[in-house]
C-alpha cells in the first residue's frame, strides 16, 4: 500500500512522537537510514513542481508579510505571523488547479476546498474549521517541504521563509507561466495597501480578493501540481535546470543514492533495493566518510515490514471480529493466515539477530528487544501478546489496541486507512530524481509498486 498513507492527523506543536504513526518505536531507526540515503526529504516530498510553486508563494508572500511590519524570524510566534501570509497562497493553488479540471496529485486540503467552492468561496478559512486551518501549517503543503525550502541550497536563505536566489529563479518562471491577469507585479504592494488593516486575521480575504484576487483566471494555464499519471514524468527543462542542482548535487548522497538505484532492474521489492544499497562499493565509501554504515539495512528492512504486516492483521481481526471488536487472543492464535504472518515475523527475527551490522547500529536495542522477545515466545498465543505489548509500551504516536483479560480490545477507530511501514524516503527520492531528469528510475519505482500492491492484495482480498 502507498507510502503516504497513515493513521492519523494531530494537532501542530505536538512532539514529533505523536504527529507521526510509529507502531513499534522503530522511528528513529527509520529516520536514521533515511538521513544517510536521503537527507532533507520526508516520504511526502514526492512532486518537486510544489518545490517551484512554494517558491513562488514564498517570494510573494514573504513581500506581503515585510509590508506588514515582519522582519524578526527567529521566534515561533513570528514564524507562526509569516505562515499566517503564506497559507492562503499554497491553499489558493489547490483551488486553481481544482479549477482546471484536475482532480489528481498532491492536493491538501483539498476536501475543505471543495467544500468551499460549493458555497461560493464564501466560507471563511476555506471551509476550515479553526482547529482545521491551525493545523493545515503541519499537514499541508509547506510543512511537507518545509526541511526541503531549508536545507537544499538556494531554495531559502537556511530559515525556510526567506527566498534564495534559486527560488527565485522558480518564482519567476512559475509567474511568467501564468496568464497575464494572474501574474503577480511588485507594483501591486505599493499601491497604498492598508496593511494593518489585513494583519488583523483577513489574511484569506486579503490574498482571495485583493493580494491576488486574479488567481483563478484561466486555470488550465501555467504550471500546476503534478497529477498522479504525470508523476514519473520529467519536468520541463527549464524547471529541471533550476531544481537538479538543488536537489542532486553532483557527488552528493542523494545522487549517488539515485545511481544506485537506476542501475537496479531486477528488484521485485523494497527489500530488494535495500540489498542493493547496503552491497554499494560507491555509497559504503561515500558513508564512510560520516562513520556510518548500511550493513544492518536490509536485515532490519525485512524484520519491519514482517512485524508491520503482523500488526495490519490483527488490525484487520479486530475490526472485523462479531465479539464487540475484542477478539480473544486464543481465537487469533488459531487463525491459519496469522500463523504465517507470525511464522515470517520470527524468521525475520532470526535473521536480524544474525545481521552482521547489527552490534554497530545506533538504534539496535530496540529492535532486538522485540526480536529476541518473539524467538522466546514458544506459542502464537505467546507470540502474539508479545507483539501487542511492544507495540504498547514501545511504540510511538497514538497505540492501536491493548491486551486487556485475553482479549486485544482497541484503542482508536477504525478509519480504513491501512498504516504505513517504516520506509527511507526511497519513493520520493525516486519520484524527484524522476522529475528533475537525473536518471531513470521506473524499475525502482515499479518495485515498490508491485510489492505495495501485493501487499493491499494480501491485506483486502
Amino acid at each position: 500500500m502507498p507510502e503516504q498513507r497513515d493513521w492519523y492527523l494531530t494537532g501542530p506543536w505536538e512532539p514529533v512522537s505523536i504527529r507521526r504513526g510509529d507502531a513499534l518505536g522503530f522511528r528513529g531507526a527509520s529516520d536514521y537510514f533515511a538521513e544517510l540515503l536521503a537527507p532533507g526529504l520526508s516520504n511526502n516530498t514526492s512532486d518537486a513542481r510544489w518545490i517551484s510553486l512554494l517558491s513562488w508563494c514564498l517570494k510573494w508572500s514573504h513581500i506581503a508579510w515585510q509590508n506588514a511590519g515582519g522582519r524578526d524570524l527567529t521566534g515561533r510566534d513570528e514564524q507562526r505571523e509569516r505562515y499566517t501570509w503564506l497559507r492562503p497562497l499554497e491553499l489558493l493553488w489547490v483551488d486553481r488547479t481544482l479549477e482546471a479540471g484536475q482532480t489528481t496529485g498532491q492536493l491538501r486540503g483539498r476536501r475543505s476546498i471543495e467544500r468551499w467552492r460549493k458555497n461560493h468561496r464564501t466560507p471563511p478559512n476555506f471551509a476550515m474549521s479553526s482547529d482545521q486551518f491551525r493545523r493545515y501549517r503541519q499537514v499541508g503543503t509547506y510543512g511537507a517541504y518545509r526541511v526541503v525550502l531549508r536545507t537544499m541550497p538556494g531554495l531559502t536563505t537556511g530559515d525556510g521563509w526567506t527566498p534564495g536566489d534559486t527560488s527565485l529563479k522558480l518564482a519567476c518562471l512559475v509567474n511568467d507561466s501564468l496568464p497575464g491577469a494572474a501574474r503577480l507585479r511588485q507594483e501591486h504592494f505599493e499601491n497604498g495597501t492598508q496593511w494593518g488593516h489585513w494583519s488583523k486575521g483577513k489574511h484569506v480575504e486579503y490574498w482571495a480578493k485583493h493580494g491576488w484576487a486574479e488567481w483563478e483566471k484561466s486555470a488550465g494555464r501555467g504550471f500546476l501540481p503534478t497529477p498522479d499519471e504525470a508523476i514519473r514524468r520529467p519536468l520541463p527543462e527549464e524547471e529541471r535546470q533550476l531544481l537538479a542542482p538543488a536537489l542532486f548535487p553532483v557527488d552528493s548522497i542523494r545522487r549517488i543514492t539515485v545511481g544506485v538505484l537506476a542501475d537496479v532492474h531486477s528488484a521485485k521489492s523494497h527489500a530488494d533495493l535495500c540489498d542493493a544499497l547496503a552491497q554499494s562499493s560507491e555509497i559504503a565509501k561515500k558513508l564512510k566518510l560520516e562513520n556510518a554504515s548500511l550493513a544492518a539495512l536490509p536485515a532490519f528492512s525485512r524484520f519491519a515490514d514482517a512485524a508491520m504486516h503482523a500488526m495490519r492483521g490483527l488490525w484487520d481481526e479486530i475490526n472485523r471480529d462479531g465479539e464487540k471488536q475484542a477478539p480473544s487472543v486464543e481465537k487469533l492464535a488459531r487463525l491459519a493466515e496469522f500463523k504465517i504472518r507470525l511464522e515470517q515475523l520470527r524468521k525475520a527475527a532470526e535473521d536480524w539477530l544474525r545481521s552482521p551490522g547489527r552490534s554497530a547500529f545506533p538504534h539496535e536495542r530496540a529492535v532486538t528487544e522485540l526480536a529476541e522477545a518473539m524467538l522466546k515466545a514458544g506459542t502464537s498465543s505467546d507470540q502474539i501478546r508479545v507483539l501487542s505489548r511492544h507495540h504498547y509500551e514501545r511504540g510511538g504516536g497514538r497505540r492501536w489496541f491493548r491486551e486487556d483479560s485475553g482479549k486485544l480490545a482497541p484503542l482508536m477507530a477504525d478509519t480504513g486507512i491501512a498504516a504505513s511501514d517504516y520506509r527511507f524516503r526511497l519513493r520520493a527520492l525516486c519520484l524527484l530524481a524522476a522529475q528533475c531528469g537525473v536518471a531513470k528510475m521506473d524499475a525502482a519505482l515499479n518495485a515498490m509498486a508491485k510489492e505495495a500492491e501485493d501487499e493491499e492484495e494480501k491485506d483486502y482480498a
